[in-house]
């Protein structure tokens, strides 16, 4: 540790050393090297700026550098961002950036991590985990968000951005092979239709046997667990209204079929309670197997249409974002991970959402960069059937409906007091309605129970502020504080009883930054310390249902506090023609400060048997997705006059201390002297990514070839336990692959 952060304070101080001698320069001369950086522009302020102008700490990949990082799904990023980590918790793809994600599982739960694709918010946490296709770029914003990117946005911001239509003719084709029998095809083709209209269409397939081995009862392989389907579509049409009016009409289709995080390979502690069986039947217990006698389905698929209108207005510019979607999850998972009907769940659910966003960028006042908008949300989730069964039989229906409905005002201004000193001053206010139903049923047709109804309302006040100083051209140090908040709910899965289905309470963030970036010809860094007062955390847990039906249940609860500080970096040089390095690192503590109240899965040492849903303090423990120390390096040469092109070899490379994956349980008081130490903890490890790409003097053509997770690493996207022992699903080992390529 002590060597990193020496080598982060060197890198600092060089940093410092060459803004000074810029700001040495006499007026009109050059202080870049031979090789210059492209400028960075991004929009996480909601409106153009540089990225070292702007008072937050933010990621920006172009597509050059998402394609030449390998960075294919939103498990990627990752591999290229400082302080990132991406996990599966059952069927959900969750992010967490500084320490802060959501804990709470399954369909009908929201990140507090935003994802907007094209400027339009992302609820579902299922197909979000589709691969990224066509993308000009993506932004990471780091911070709670809660300003100008919306309700549920506590740990920050991703942004992703896909290509617009083109003015002039053109497209690309490309393919590419890999193990696993891993083929993927994408295509895209745009140009104008006359000169104030323009289209775009691009398209993206992908389909593999999956590495998960589907193992027989006698231990052979039979198949694949967990084949893999990728499908994107999206249309684009960009007309002219008139001189001052833009509109954009998309459709964007996404079919996402993965079912690696609904795996449950018992490697530990295997149980099995009464039954029938004489005997414990067969199961896999290795990485990367499974002994599933039902199939394993994660499937989501979307239908989305949305309208964005520019107006050019005297004073600034109107944006009206508008649209509709319609979503379809499918799941099914053998929680047992054996060849005995012991249990399964087969769960279908519908989701539309409906929304309208208004954005007013006021530029002719003197001085002041103003935004006012406001959102209107509207969102209905229902199962249109959700089935458990145990010892092969069905032992209930539940059915459920959860409604949404959410507006929202802001206002955000920066005040330049002269060319060097500007003071940010911005507040949102969020309003949300919700309502929950569910009634569970029995095989019979008679209800179990009574049906559960209730509704509550949300609401919160959202601030930022920020002042930003430029010490020399192009470096900027800042301060800044801002609040972000996370809308309260119902549980999806309803509850045991009609009395007991009570919301639970919205989480809020206070966070405190102070930061540094600078940038010159051949560099770039960035670097920021924070701290978060983190309240009321959504901790989610998985528990049998007291029905006694054998299924299972998510249920929320609220941990009072968390503490979380840390510093990170990012900095980007390029020293030579054609050599370009990217590095980063985070330093984290991420901590629950008062959890008396968790609910985690224990350990009888006695029986050498789980204790699910066991009342622990995890007061003081490290919280979920926040290893202390985590670091990316990505270095990409380019040889020129190449067999008559240029080859470009690269590869990046991510370090990530131990930490919790997704169950933040303690082994418990039955457990003798590991009583208080936390479980279910992925080991540190280092993970290599490499390509070499060549490419003809006309960039026309392409050959490529690459190899993902070179050295072989095994670790784990999952990892908990509960009645049956402790379960993992795991990323993927290494593959090898080619790729072909055609610009036209």
């Amino acid at each position: 540790m002590k060597l990193v952060l020496f080598c982060g304070s060197a890198v600092a101080a060089l940093a410092l050393s060459a803004a000074a001698q810029a700001a040495e320069q006499p007026a009109g001369a050059s202080a870049e090297a031979p090789t210059a950086l492209q400028e960075v522009v991004v929009t996480a302020q909601r409106r153009t700026e540089r990225l070292v102008d702007v008072p937050m700490s933010v990621t920006a990949l172009s597509g050059d550098q998402i394609a030449k990082a390998g960075v294919v799904s939103m498990h990627d990023l990752a591999n290229v961002t400082a302080g990132v980590q991406v996990n599966f918790a059952g069927c959900c793809t969750q992010p967490a950036i500084r320490g802060i994600s959501t804990l709470t599982t399954g369909i009908g739960y929201e990140n507090n991590v935003a994802t907007y694709v094209d400027g339009f918010y992302t609820p579902d946490n299922v197909t979000v985990n589709g691969d990224l296709a066509n993308i000009s770029s993506i932004e990471v914003l780091k911070g709670p968000q809660g300003t100008l990117w919306g309700r549920n946005a506590t740990g920050g911001a991703i942004l992703i951005n896909t290509l617009a239509p083109s003015d002039i003719f053109t497209g690309k084709v490309k393919a590419s092979y890999a193990t696993y029998d891993d083929i993927s095809l994408s295509a895209y083709v745009s140009g104008p239709i006359n000169d104030r209209v323009r289209f775009g269409v691009a398209a993206y397939g992908r389909r593999s046997d999956g590495y998960n081995k589907l193992l027989g009862p006698d231990g052979v392989r039979i198949g694949d667990a967990t084949p893999l389907r990728q499908v994107s579509i999206r249309n684009k049409l960009e007309a002219d209204l008139t001189d001052k009016l833009t509109a954009t009409l998309a459709y964007n289709y996404g079919l996402s079929s993965d079912g690696r995080g609904n795996l449950f390979t018992v490697m530990a502690f295997p149980n099995y309670p009464a039954s029938p069986l004489t005997s414990a039947p067969p199961r896999a217990s290795r990485p990367y197997t499974s002994s599933t006698n039902r199939e394993t389905v994660l499937l989501g698929i979307t239908d989305e249409g949305t309208l964005k209108l520019v107006y050019q207005t005297p004073v600034g510019t109107l944006t009206s974002y508008t649209g509709m979607a319609h979503r379809r999850t499918k799941l099914g998972y053998d929680f047992d991970s054996s060849w005995a009907d012991l249990t399964y769940s087969d769960q279908r659910w519908r989701q539309d959402t409906f929304q309208q966003g208004l954005d007013f960028n006021i530029d002719a006042i003197e001085n002041l960069d103003l935004i006012v908008g406001a959102t209107y949300y509207n969102d209905r989730l229902k199962t249109t059937a959700q089935n458990a069964y145990a010892l092969n039989r069905l032992t209930s229906t539940f059915s459920t409906t959860l409604k949404s409905e959410a507006w929202a005002g802001y206002v955000d201004g920066t005040y330049h007091f002269s060319e060097k000193l500007a003071l940010n001053l911005g507040v949102r206010y969020t309003y949300e309605e919700k309502r929950g139903h569910y009634v569970t049923v029995l095989p019979t047709g008679a209800p179990l129970g009574l049906p559960g109804e209730n509704d509550a309302d949300f609401d919160a006040i959202t601030p930022r502020a920020s002042i930003r100083y430029e010490v020399a051209p192009r470096s900027n140090v800042y301060a800044s504080y801002a609040k972000g908040f996370r809308s309260g709910g119902f549980q999806p899965a309803g509850a045991a009883d009609p009395t007991l289905y009570l919301p639970y309470d919205p989480e809020k963030i206070s966070a405190y930054e102070v930061g540094f970036k600078t940038a010159g010809g051949w560099y770039r860094f960035d670097i920021a310390g924070f701290f978060y007062d983190y309240q009321d955390l959504q901790v989610g847990v998985t528990v049998p249902n007291p029905n006694g039906t054998g299924s299972l249940i998510n249920t929320v609860i609220n941990a009072k506090k968390a503490e979380v500080y840390g510093i990170d970096a990012d900095v980007t040089v390029q020293p030579i023609d054609n050599l370009n390095v990217h590095g980063g690192f985070a330093w984290l503590h991420g901590r629950y400060k008062d959890f008396a109240n968790a609910t985690g899965t224990g350990l009888n040492l006695a029986t050498n048997r789980n204790v699910p849903n066991q009342l622990q303090d995890w007061s003081g423990k490290q919280m979920t997705r926040s290893p202390n120390f985590s670091a990316i390096l990505g270095v990409d040469y380019t040889f020129q006059e190449v067999a008559g092109g240029e080859l470009q070899l690269g590869t990046n490379i991510r370090y990530t201390d131990s930490y919790i994956t997704n169950a933040a349980s303690l082994y418990g008081p039955l457990a003798g002297a590991l009583a208080d130490k936390q479980r279910y903890r992925q080991g540190g490890y280092t993970l290599v990514n490499a390509q070499a790409t060549w490419r003809d003097r006309e960039e026309r053509y392409e050959l490529g070839v690459f190899a993902n997770n070179l050295t072989d690493k095994e670790y784990r996207l999952t990892y908990s336990g509960g009645t049956f022992g402790d379960y993992s699903s795991w990323a993927s080992p290494r593959t090898i692959g080619v790729r072909l390529g055609y610009n036209f």
